[in-house]
């Protein structure tokens, strides 16, 4: 892969990795800030896309578009939703899906799929770059995770989500990231750290967690750029 795309929903789940990056420039497309550089020698493009699913599919978009990007990293933080899942914990894509899309409209109608599966050589290199970390976590975890345009604190929408999709974790752009890619035949991951439960206590945990865990998928990012 030539050049790498990474998108983060909010500052604080990049402001790692740009902080290490050789800026070459600057460029704002469509409200969102694109910087072109080098991240330990592969050529990067490094965005926060805002949150939700149309944000994260607007941004994808113009990062394929006008980037030229061989590949796509989805960095940020999720609730956890597997019964393995801890808090701080890696969440590593197998696969990405919609949960406040019907599965029936996934697969009728365009792009005919249920799921986005993730790319395997990225995935492999960020299995690899969870073992050469010494991120603030017990262990990863390859699964699906899904995505839908509402921050999941509740416990009966958690069951549901559980009931209908078997995930490993929740977010609001993974899926959304993972649809367009599919769409442009663009390898993708979507890697996320663990801030809460999903749960009653989701806030406060999210609160408690939130820059912990940002830092630990951009750590796993930066060790991915050194094995691919």
């Amino acid at each position: 892969m030539q050049r790498i795309g990474i998108i983060g929903a909010m500052n604080i789940e990049v402001e790692l990795l740009l902080g290490n990056i050789e800026l070459q420039r600057k460029e704002k497309i469509a409200g969102f800030v694109f910087y072109v550089g080098k991240l330990y020698g592969k050529d990067v493009v490094i965005t926060s896309c805002g949150i939700g699913k149309v944000n994260a599919a607007s941004c994808t978009q113009v990062l394929i578009d006008r980037f030229g990007i061989d590949g796509i990293i989805n960095t940020g933080i999720a609730g956890g939703l597997h019964k393995d899942v801890e808090v701080c914990d890696i969440v590593i894509s197998s696969n990405v899906t919609h949960h406040d899309v019907r599965k029936k409209q996934m697969k009728n109608w365009f792009p005919h799929q249920e799921y986005f599966e993730g790319d395997r050589e990225l995935i492999e290199a960020a299995e690899k770059a969870f073992e050469n970390s010494d991120v603030i976590t017990s262990s990863y975890h390859l699964g699906r995770i899904v995505s839908g345009e509402c921050f999941v604190d509740d416990t009966k929408l958690k069951e549901q989500i559980i009931k209908g999709y078997s995930p490993h974790c929740v977010e609001m752009e993974g899926s959304a990231i993972g649809h367009v890619s599919h769409i442009n035949d663009v390898p993708f991951v979507v890697i996320r750290s663990i801030s809460d439960k999903a749960d009653g206590k989701a806030t406060i945990s999210y609160e408690k967690f939130e820059k912990i865990t940002a830092q630990n998928s951009a750590t796993i990012v930066m060790n991915m750029m050194k094995i691919l």
